[in-house]
């Protein structure tokens, strides 16, 4: 049998074949993969590329008359056997270029590896399942930072986060890793950090600046990672107020005597803020508390969960519906 199964389109070819004698000749193939998983394992970990998998395919092909003998299985059951044996190279391959640069994530960190043993196994089936079918470097990245921060406090990133990062393209993922670097976080006593996004707004000539482009963002609407929604509005009392950009504390200065709010009018799912943990946040090449300070607003609504934020020395805190009563009436003087 060639070992054309190794391109595209002889996998294509393979895959019909095999559906075509489904049963037992590919319970047969199924049952001879899962002996050789181990050799698989290790010929991927000296493999090369497509040059590694011939070679590995080339063996499969002896391993299988060793263990079916020469006139056992059919063409098509050889199709099917090859095709699987292919798929497993590939998953393996995946899971093996997510771990190194998992490992090489948790020693920046320094966090302790051995801490994978302590995960879920239903967790890692998930987590082995999305990561064997990352074949972009953009996802695999993703995959990599999320075991990491995993393996450093389990817990961190549930199995819906999984699923949608496994379905996630490479072209959500870059659109994604793009609005965090339009984020800042804010901190609130008894929460993680919060993000929250900074759009871009539009000039007289259509000229977008100063933020992420909304229209950029469908494909991440679509994807269950944001909402259009204020989320939870950001108030800002007279003085300096601390925000965290790019992991650095910095001020944003409110010159008002009064207090003031900021509102996204973009924020982020429950999902999506367990993915913006694996990204950088503020990155973007520009001053964040200048705009910040530029999209002040008087005018608060009453409605939904605020922010209050106090000077670097105090502490922030979550404020279920209106700013205090105090606050409100020095607003509206």
């Amino acid at each position: 049998m060639s070992d054309d199964v190794l391109t595209p389109g002889g996998q294509v070819k393979a895959i019909g074949e095999g559906v075509e004698s489904a049963g037992k000749g590919v319970e047969r193939a199924t049952t001879g993969i899962s002996k050789l998983v181990t050799s698989i394992s290790e010929a991927v970990r000296s493999g090369d590329g497509t040059r590694g998998k011939r070679a590995i395919f080339r063996k499969s092909v002896g391993d299988a008359r060793r263990l079916f003998g020469d006139d056992v299985l059919s063409d098509e059951e050889k199709h099917a056997l090859a095709w699987e044996y292919v798929r497993t190279v590939n998953g393996f391959e995946n899971l093996n270029a997510v771990g190194r640069m998992a490992e090489d994530a948790c020693r920046a960190g320094s966090v302790d590896v051995s801490g994978v043993d302590r995960l879920q196994p239903d967790w890692w089936d998930a987590f082995e399942d999305g990561a064997s079918h990352a074949y972009d470097d953009e996802v695999r990245a993703i995959w990599a930072q999320l075991l990491a921060g995993e393996i450093n406090r389990p817990g961190t990133f549930s199995k819906r986060t999984l699923t949608t990062l496994n379905n996630m393209s490479p072209l959500e993922a870059q659109r994604f890793r793009e609005l965090c670097s339009w984020c800042f976080d804010v901190c609130c006593e008894g929460e993680p950090p919060y993000a929250v996004p900074l759009l871009a707004q539009v000039d007289g000539k259509g000229r977008t600046y100063g933020g992420f482009p909304l229209p950029r963002g469908t494909v991440l609407e679509d994807a269950g990672l944001v909402t259009q929604s204020t989320g939870r509005k950001i108030v800002f009392r007279p003085g300096p107020n601390a925000i965290i950009v790019n992991g650095d504390v910095r001020q944003v200065w409110n010159s008002e005597r009064h207090t003031v709010c900021f509102m996204s009018g973009y924020s982020l799912t429950s999902t999506g803020r367990e993915l913006a943990l694996l990204c950088a946040h503020g990155t973007a090449e520009d001053d964040i508390p200048r705009l910040i300070s530029e999209r002040f607003e008087n005018d608060m609504p009453t409605i939904g969960q605020w922010i209050v934020l106090n000077p670097p020395s105090g502490s922030s805190e979550l404020v279920p519906s209106a700013v205090h009563e105090t606050e409100r009436a020095h607003l509206y003087r």
